[in-house]
């Protein structure tokens, strides 16, 4: 059930194919019956659709987690970036001495984003893997790169009703610390 909450296309994919099914049956028989059975697998589809819009999943909001933090970043938005970090993190003062340095002109998670929930945990907690591009120029000119594309591992805690990032691991593209 869950891969109907997860993405649209299961019920998409379900329905395209029964009416496809029900209209060569209709072809064949010509009975009213048959499109009374269209109608009721277009509205259930239809529900399930609704229905997967409007439940957001712990998947979906630790997505969005990541999505709006590459946002603030792209924004350079300190306070909103420094908000989606644990004041426990190990790696928040990092960020915290880096982001005054630069001037991001853009950030993304990239498409190979993979997220991982352990509700066993309490409170639950997220690992993600995904590889994230960063477009900044050093206000100092100490950076030697404007385009970065590094590989992430970040952890995340549901602290209330939202993800915090409690950890989080960097590696180059291509490297033996590559996970």
């Amino acid at each position: 059930m869950s891969m109907f909450v997860e993405s649209p296309w299961p019920a998409t994919l379900l329905c395209i194919g029964s009416e496809v099914c029900l209209g060569m049956l209709f072809m064949r028989t010509g009975k009213a019956l048959v499109v009374v059975m269209m109608g009721v697998v277009l509205a259930a589809s239809a529900g399930l659709i609704l229905m997967e819009q409007v439940i957001v999943t712990d998947t979906e909001q630790v997505e969005d987690t990541l999505h709006g933090v590459a946002e603030s970043l792209a924004a350079n938005d300190m306070p909103k970036v420094l908000a989606a970090f644990a004041p426990s993190c190990p790696g928040r003062q990092q960020v915290q001495s880096i982001l005054p340095t630069v001037i991001v002109s853009s950030a993304a998670v990239g498409s190979d984003l993979e997220v991982r929930i352990s509700k066993l945990t309490n409170p639950p907690q997220a690992t993600t893997y995904f590889t994230g591009r960063i477009e900044a120029k050093s206000k100092r000119g100490t950076i030697p790169y404007e385009k970065m594309f590094r590989k992430f591992k970040v952890k995340l805690e549901r602290r209330g009703d939202q993800w915090l990032i409690v950890d989080y691991t960097d590696a180059q593209i291509g490297s033996k610390n590559d996970f």
